[in-house]
Order: C-alpha cells, then structure tokens, then sequence
C-alpha cells in the first residue's frame, strides 16, 4: 500500500518477517544517465541509512532499520503508527510547549552528533509512547558548521509559522530545549537563524 509519493521516494506499508514495515524505494530519474542515477541512488539509501544509525546512538529515536537493497535502492524499516508532531502539536494547546521544548533536545542531539537533518518539519517527527521519533533522514548529512545548523532550524522555524498558531511560543521552547542539549555552542547557531532570516529580509 502506498504511503506517500514524495520527489525522490515512494514509502509502503509492507511487513517484514511478520513485523509491520514500511518500504521506502528511491524512484528511479529518467532525466540522468542510468549508470549514474542507480549510483546516486544507491549512494544516497548507504547515506541515509548510515545517518539513521548514527542518530539511534546519539540518542534519537528512529525506525529500527530491517534491511538494505542497494540493487532496489531501497530500505525497509519498522513502521511507526503515531501521530505526526504536527497533530499533536495541533492539539494539546499549552501542553503542547513541553512537546516542543522536548524537539528542541532532540535537535539538539542530531546536531551534536554533528548530523543535519536537512528537512526538519513537525510532519517528519512522529509521537508514540511519549517520545519523538525523527524520520526521513533522505536530505540529511554530516556537518558540524554554524551555518548548516542554523539552516536546519530556520527550517524548522518556517515551518512552524506556516503550519503552527502557536508557532512563536513553541519555536521559544524548541531554542530553550536546544540550548539545555548543546550548552554554550547553541548561541552560535541561534544566532546564525536570525542571520539567515535578515539575508531573506534584504534580498
């Protein structure tokens, strides 16, 4: 059964040695070279994957990963049933602030562990038993710089205000929960948002 169709993958509910799954294939480009397209896609599922892994010993939760087919450009890992941070953010009214200082550790954590999530939205977080688990890692990368973090939570931010009433009051928490995670190092990096947001001022 089809999940979702995105630009670069398609997500199915599947099960995998009896367990509820989901498969997410990275879709072939007609536009590039095939030779090159199937290393691109390949190269991108042993990224993806490995960030994945990278995030689960930092302390994130993420889906437990089954398999790899690199030949399919595929991976299949556990299906998560929660609800998206978005719904639950929708929701819980003031309840919802200590949810979103609990995204700000999370962050923090990926950041820490020097991973970019490249697509950080409240609809790529899913809630089950009272914990975040971070999905769709496809834009993901490693990088420790001031500027690459700062974007993923400008990222973050914008996408808040656009889906969020609350987006002000929960944007606050997720800095104050970055903050109790990365320490002194988050000045740099909250300071970097408020660049990136000038830059877009002023062009």
């Amino acid at each position: 059964m089809l999940i979702k169709r995105g630009a670069e993958a398609e997500l199915r509910r599947t099960e995998f040695l009896g367990r509820p799954a989901v498969d997410k294939v990275r879709v072939p480009k007609s536009y590039r070279l095939t030779e090159l397209d199937d290393g691109l896609r390949r190269s991108r599922i042993r990224i993806e994957a490995r960030l994945m892994a990278e995030a689960r010993a930092a302390g994130v939760p993420v889906p437990i990963i089954y398999d790899i087919d690199l030949v399919e450009a595929k991976i299949v890992m556990e299906y998560v049933s929660g609800p998206t941070l978005k719904e639950v953010l929708d929701r819980r009214g003031s309840a919802g602030l200590e949810v979103a200082r609990e995204m700000g550790r999370v962050i923090g954590r990926l950041h820490r562990a020097g991973i970019v999530h490249g697509d950080l939205t409240t609809s790529n977080m899913l809630w089950r038993d009272g914990r975040i688990v971070m999905i769709d890692f496809s834009l993901g990368g490693k990088d420790r710089g001031r500027e690459a973090r700062g974007v993923d939570l400008h990222l973050l931010r914008e996408g808040l205000v656009s889906a969020h009433a609350r987006a002000t009051a929960y944007y606050r928490e997720v800095v104050r929960g970055y903050r109790e995670v990365m320490g002194p190092e988050a000045d740099g990096v909250i300071a970097t948002v408020k660049e990136i947001e000038s830059r877009g001022r002023y062009t």
